[in-house]
């Protein structure tokens, strides 16, 4: 379990240092990309470097990837396989509400602010319009908007789906683990020495 635990910390410190790496790059690419053309004076600011919504969301989502995979480095680092303590709680306790904060504020903060602001998604642009002789004669369309809505509606029904599947997890992870042991073991049984699939008379 010691060996285990110097393994994990190894790993964990090396995602937390490139996760780190990668959420600071990703971030100062989408602050100047996202800079004006031109400053106060009207000289060129960084003109080698491409602008727009697109360049600055590259940016904001290689920040995102870093900070997720520093906190499963840290995870990883400092409490897998590991006893837990009051000092252990309280970290897992700040790297799960930092996780939360992500999950159902900035990410859903962003997609806003994209869809309402960068692609003007508004109600007054209709993407799709029912055939009214299939429901009854009435007229109904589909805005821009309404698709945000539901795209948003769905992505908070999935975060909240996969948060509560990773936590199961999380807690049975020991059952999980014997569960996958158990059944390699089985499967090495039914070989030979060899590699070979052993016959009921060689058992």
């Amino acid at each position: 379990m010691a060996e285990q635990g110097d393994k994990n910390f190894v790993r964990g410190i090396i995602a937390l240092a490139v996760g780190a790496v990668l959420a600071i790059l990703g971030a100062l690419w989408a602050h100047f990309t996202g800079l004006p053309e031109l400053d106060d004076v009207g000289r060129e600011l960084y003109p080698s470097l491409p602008r727009g919504w697109f360049a600055v969301m590259m940016g904001q989502l290689a920040s995102l990837g870093g900070v997720l995979l520093a906190i499963a480095g840290i995870a990883v680092a400092f409490l897998l396989d590991r006893p837990m303590t009051w000092a252990r709680a309280a970290v897992g306790a700040f790297l799960f509400t930092g996780l939360m904060m992500i999950l159902f504020g900035i990410i859903p903060n962003q997609w806003l602010t994209y869809t309402q602001a960068e692609w003007e998604w508004t109600a007054q642009k209709l993407w799709i319009k029912i055939p009214s002789w299939l429901i009854g004669g009435n007229e109904v369309n589909i805005s821009a908007a309404a698709i945000k809505d539901i795209i948003s509606g769905t992505y908070v029904l999935v975060a909240t789906a996969g948060v509560a599947a990773a936590m199961i997890g999380w807690q049975k992870r020991d059952e999980i683990r014997s569960n996958i042991d158990a059944r390699r073991k089985a499967r090495r049984a039914d070989k030979s020495a060899y590699g070979r699939p052993l016959q009921k008379a060689d058992r």
